[in-house]
């Protein structure tokens, strides 16, 4: 009897969980929102959870539906929860910019407890913790304060030269790389040197611990998988399965290096005008007044800051490169017009660039923003809907009769919009000519959200743009990029990753033009 007492209450349970999701799937059909029918319990992430694609591209994928063509929005359950994916350029003007009060906070979070590195730093911080603490920032990322760091960028762009040349000369003037690590490296040893006054030297030895900590941080398995998706799509449960956007080993590693170099500027009295400045600021003021509540009274709050901007700056960067350097390779006339452009501003610059000079090459703009264009590092976007005390909940009328609710997740699809051939015809194809003085003007601007836009868009977008333009100058001023036997011949990405990713690296064949050309003299 005790036995089918049992059976009868887990087959009671299991009938109202499914109920219940019943129920919460039907939310959209009851709001008269078009939306894509869920699969029972896990709604629509059928396709992260079976790892055919990564879930930022899923929603992509959605986006792209044929019968949602015509849609400005779609309805979408992450697991039972109800969110939007926003298809209308008009909608997404008003979650980025227009109405940004109401959707100032992301949708994704981490445990404050388990991984306080990932809850404070500016990503992910909330309300007005994140308006103060990007109005303490911001003076380390205006236009002044990068020129300042081009000096100590250039240092690190002379290293990537002598690590190319080096394996130029052990090689016949040419040799096959995955050039993702390589611009990794650069990027790595630039991000240390102008945000921390720190020589990383990853060009000079790979596995030398900023690298090795960043290259463990982006390589993802399917725990890295479980992690990000939970804290991007199911945020309510990063707590009870202590999901971490920093590892323990990393979040060590930052926390002693932070320390170290915070002690040592405060010792020496040597002004950077970097991201440690800052720190260094910040925690001098709660010193000063130690009753009063400060950020920095929280050490883990400066190093986040450090942690956010570090992984940030080095990851961005190098796939934006290694995407631009792997497009270049597949079209070499364009790569030859790029060098040519290069070129013919060192000869007139006497062999360097100027911060100015670097800025105001043309097409390796036209360049670098179609990458962005084809290849946004973070595919989509995600806002929550917060509602105003006395306000009226903001509706999407016209489209719909349908009224905003207090916590909402909304979702712009990023690489969605950027390959959308209504606003970008043939968007498969490389073509920087998108982006020429006379075409920019006809670019629908909430189609091409690379950085995102309004009051929450990338802070380091600048430093960002030019540490990716440093970088593809010195590696093709001497060589140039071709494919290989092992080059894909269609990019597929990385379905574990929540950035884009290659999925089998970017392996490309790099020749010194110099020395090929004297190998092949000698050969001969």
């Amino acid at each position: 009897m005790a036995l089918t007492e049992a059976l009868f209450l887990i087959v009671g349970a299991l009938s109202a969980v499914y109920i219940w999701f019943q129920r919460s799937h039907s939310y959209w059909r009851r709001k008269g929102i078009p939306y894509i029918p869920p699969t029972p319990i896990i709604g629509n992430t059928k396709a992260a959870f079976k790892l055919d694609t990564s879930f930022g591209l899923h929603l992509s994928d959605i986006y792209n539906d044929p019968k949602m063509q015509d849609e400005a929005v779609v309805g979408v359950y992450a697991i039972n929860k109800p969110g939007l994916i926003i298809r209308d350029p008009e909608l997404v003007k008003s979650v980025l910019v227009k109405d940004f009060n109401r959707f100032h906070n992301r949708y994704g979070r981490c445990d404050p407890h388990g991984d306080p590195l990932g809850s404070n730093n500016l990503f992910f911080v909330r309300d007005t913790h994140w308006k103060d603490i990007r109005n303490k920032l911001t003076p380390v990322f205006t236009s002044g304060k990068v020129k300042q760091m081009y000096t100590l960028m250039l240092e690190i762009a002379h290293d990537l030269e002598e690590h190319l040349k080096r394996h130029g000369q052990s090689n016949p003037g040419k040799y096959i790389t995955e050039i993702k690590e390589v611009c990794a490296q650069f990027s790595t040893d630039s991000i240390a040197t102008i945000a921390f006054g720190v020589r990383a030297n990853s060009l000079q030895n790979p596995n030398a611990d900023f690298r090795n900590h960043g290259r463990k941080l982006f390589t993802f398995n399917l725990a890295r998988a479980k992690d990000f998706f939970v804290a991007f799509f199911l945020p309510k449960l990063v707590s009870l399965l202590r999901i971490r956007f920093f590892t323990k080993e990393f979040s060590h590693f930052m926390r002693s290096t932070i320390e170290h170099v915070m002690e040592e500027r405060e010792r020496t009295g040597i002004v950077r005008n970097d991201l440690i400045d800052v720190l260094v600021g910040l925690r001098k003021e709660a010193v000063a007044e130690p009753t009063k509540p400060h950020y920095a009274h929280n050490f883990d709050f400066l190093v986040a800051q450090a942690g956010v901007f570090f992984t940030a700056g080095f990851e961005t960067s190098s796939s934006t490169m290694s995407f631009a350097l792997y497009e270049l390779a597949k079209h070499p006339q364009l790569q030859s017009r790029l060098r040519q452009e290069i070129n013919d501003s060192l000869v007139e610059g006497g062999g360097t660039l100027s911060y100015e000079k670097i800025q105001s090459l043309e097409y390796l703009s036209m360049v670098v923003d179609e990458v962005l264009r084809m290849y946004p590092v973070l595919p989509f976007l995600d806002r929550e809907y917060n509602s105003i005390q006395g306000q009226p909940d903001l509706s999407l009328k016209p489209h719909y009769d349908f009224t905003y609710e207090q916590g909402t997740p909304v979702f712009i699809p990023v690489y969605g919009l950027q390959h959308d051939p209504k606003y970008w015809p043939n968007p498969e194809q490389f073509d920087p000519e998108r982006f020429s003085p006379e075409n920019r003007k006809s670019i629908v601007t909430m189609a091409y959200q690379p950085f995102g836009s309004g009051p929450h868009n990338c802070i380091g977008s600048r430093i960002g743009l030019l540490q990716t333009k440093l970088g593809l100058v010195h590696i093709l001023k001497n060589h140039s990029v071709k494919v290989c036997a092992d080059t894909m011949k269609e990019m597929k990405f990385d379905p574990k990753g929540f950035v884009l990713q290659s999925q089998s690296g970017i392996h490309l064949e790099i020749v010194n033009d110099r020395l090929y050309e004297e190998s092949a003299a000698k050969a001969q």
